[in-house]
């Protein structure tokens, strides 16, 4: 089988630029472009080969997907230290004018994580094609609770070496104070803290397009979280689409080894309608 095309490319100004990772399929393409929207922090490098298997699954399928690394992140340009949340939207602005510049625009994105919140401030804004399929694993919709469970880990380890005391309020207002934290190898800046504390997806952007949520659960036929089940009331009685998928499986996104889940099509069949 002619599997495609893998291709690396720089886009923006120097000093700016980010790098996106390209998957075209053999011959013409199927439908537009897939925008992956990465995960915060170490979740990504956890989560790399299971949005690897799934790129490649819709680039088998047809489907152009692009996948780039945020400002401060990955192979882009920038340390972490310097990532905001106002940047990492410009560059998902950036990468869908790439894909629309090659004949493909996107027309799906794959969201993971944090990430989801991140694609909802992107299409909220216009950066993001507003009738976009979307599929979206174990999200993460608000930034506040997500930057206090990441903060926890820098509590949890200083109490576990025997240093003072720190609490997440504590950390947080010695950001406000202009602090750079470190937590789990990461300099967070008060930008990016501030940042991620205005995340918050309450709601699907108005002409959003079909929804299909991946949770990842411990027990085979465990209901979803009771935020998750909300969260979808509010956008079924928009209007929206939204499916809503289960997958008993290890939470890879945090496992201590790189693991891979056998969950067939999560994300590469959402967009095939």
């Amino acid at each position: 089988m002619n599997r495609g095309s893998v291709s690396g490319h720089f886009l923006g100004a120097p000093g700016r630029r980010i790098f996106a990772l390209l998957r075209e399929p053999a011959g013409h393409p199927r439908g537009g472009t897939v925008l992956v929207v990465p995960p915060f922090g170490e979740e990504m490098n956890k989560s790399r080969r299971m949005i690897t298997e799934t790129a490649q699954r819709l680039c088998d399928a047809g489907r152009p997907v692009l996948l780039p690394d945020l400002y401060g992140t990955g192979d882009s340009e920038g340390e972490f230290r310097d990532a905001r949340v106002d940047l990492w939207l410009e560059d998902l602005e950036l990468a869908c004018r790439f894909a629309a510049g090659r004949g493909s625009p996107v027309e799906a994105v794959l969201a993971v994580r944090l990430g989801c919140a991140l694609a909802v401030a992107a299409a909220r804004r216009g950066a993001l094609p507003v009738e976009a399929a979307s599929a979206w694993w174990q999200p993460a919709l608000e930034g506040k609770r997500y930057l206090a469970q990441f903060l926890r880990l820098r509590v949890a380890a200083g109490s576990m070496r025997g240093e003072a005391p720190e609490t997440v309020e504590g950390l947080r207002a010695r950001s406000a104070g202009g602090e750079v934290l470190a937590v789990a190898g990461y300099e967070l800046s008060p930008a990016l803290v501030k940042g991620l504390e205005s995340l918050s997806a309450e709601a699907l952007p108005p002409g959003s397009g079909r929804l299909h949520w991946f949770e990842f659960v411990r027990d085979e036929g465990a209901a979803p979280p009771l935020p998750a089940t909300r969260f979808i009331e509010r956008a079924r009685a928009a209007g929206a689409s939204v499916a809503i998928e289960t997958v008993a499986a290890e939470p890879f996104w945090l496992s201590a080894e790189i693991v891979r889940l056998p969950v067939g099509d999560s994300g590469s069949g959402s967009f095939s309608h």
